[in-house]
């Protein structure tokens, strides 16, 4: 039986600090009025202190957070309860029901995400297209991950009352594009590579546009991301469809021929023809130095075989160059590196053994690994001899 450590980060409160933004107010510096006349001791300098100093009305305090977190979720929104908590450290425990094991902030809460499938695979973290917010910069986006459905989310003070559990629409807010990128890793088991931003991603069996020339697909102005397994490095694309069923779609890069066809630089599209399929411009054509050249078995797709999908071909726009240029170079660095891998494909039905849960204020016993003496000097000779 296989075994793996859960996924956490390693980042706590103490691990930065704030500073003042570079556009905070100076409140030391003020002006006088424009009488020439005026005084420090004179009754308009009295009149006007005394203005400043009695506040209008009441302000709340601003709350910048506890040093060092790392993300921001909001409960009971829209509510009069309405409450921002602050998080730190996650953790990803648990094998049949999974879920993300927040601390809180200040108080040593702790806030619990039940994910609702136990396969890690079935989990898709959601960040929008750059069109959502066209003055910033893209990849600020992927700070903020949501979920295509409800999730339970139960968090409790440090004495163990439940503040709130409920199925809510969870909405994370990170505070660096590499916490959510580690995090979106662990939910998943697999890095996240890369993502691009595309207008359409269509096949052949629903076309790029419907019967009244309107741009359909299986999805559009979404977010395309690439993955990269933990375990055994196999690369996959994933996009949500939310032209056809609303779920999100996973394509092995396997399933796939390395060679990319149909390529219009000038509108940012290609086809990836899937391997083994009839009609998809492959599989029966093979070149002289490809009869030379030693064939590498692959784990996830069989190309004499046939192919786990139903469809021919993949086609996508890029909404950017930038974005159409990067895909091509991580595609070829991508399906090179899964059709070199020769090993043993890991099992999916992995256990994995909890986390112990650290209590604050206890402290615990580190058991030391025994040494083993060195051997004396000679002691190859001896032997030998």
């Amino acid at each position: 039986m296989a075994t793996s450590s859960s996924s956490s980060s390693s980042r706590s409160y103490a691990s930065s600090a704030f500073s003042l933004p570079a556009y905070a107010p100076n409140l030391a510096a003020t002006s006088s009025p424009v009488n020439s006349n005026w005084t420090p001791n004179s009754p308009a300098s009295s009149a006007f202190t005394d203005e400043l100093s009695t506040p209008q009305d009441q302000l709340r305090p601003l709350d910048l957070g506890p040093p060092g977190y790392q993300a921001t979720i909001v409960l009971f929104e829209g509510t009069a309860d309405e409450r921002t908590v602050y998080l730190g450290p996650w953790e990803v425990v648990g094998n049949e029901h999974r879920r993300i094991v927040w601390q809180g902030s200040y108080q040593l809460e702790r806030l619990e995400h039940f994910l609702p499938s136990s396969a890690s695979g079935e989990t898709f973290p959601h960040t929008l297209h750059a069109r959502h917010r066209p003055f910033s910069d893209p990849c600020q986006l992927e700070q903020c991950i949501t979920f295509r459905e409800r999730h339970r989310v139960r968090y409790t003070r440090k004495d163990g009352v439940p503040i709130h559990d409920q199925a809510i629409e969870v909405k994370y807010d990170f505070t660096t594009i590499e916490s959510s990128l580690h995090f979106q890793g662990d939910l998943r088991r697999k890095d996240l590579i890369d993502c691009f931003d595309v207008d359409v991603v269509w096949t052949d069996t629903q076309g790029r546009t419907d019967a009244f020339g309107n741009v359909r697909g299986i999805g559009t102005v979404q977010r395309l991301k690439l993955w990269s397994d933990r375990v055994n490095t196999l690369h996959s694309l994933t996009i949500f469809a939310n032209r056809s069923d609303r779920r999100y779609k996973e394509y092995m890069v396997d399933y796939f021929e390395g060679e990319i066809r149909g390529r219009d630089d000038r509108r940012r599209t290609l086809r990836l023809s899937v391997r083994g399929r009839r009609g998809s411009g492959s599989g029966s054509r093979r070149t002289l130095s490809s009869a030379f050249r030693p064939r590498q078995r692959s784990v996830t797709a069989n190309p004499d075989g046939p192919s786990p999908l139903d469809i021919r071909y993949l086609g996508i726009q890029f909404s950017r160059n930038e974005d159409y240029r990067r895909f091509l170079d991580a595609w070829l660095m991508a399906h090179s590196s899964d059709s070199e891998y020769n090993g043993i494909q890991y099992p999916h039905d992995v256990f994995e053994l909890p986390s112990p849960q650290m209590l604050p204020g206890v402290s615990y016993e580190i058991l030391a690994l025994p040494t083993v003496p060195e051997p004396a000097e000679g002691g190859d000779e001896e032997l030998m001899s």
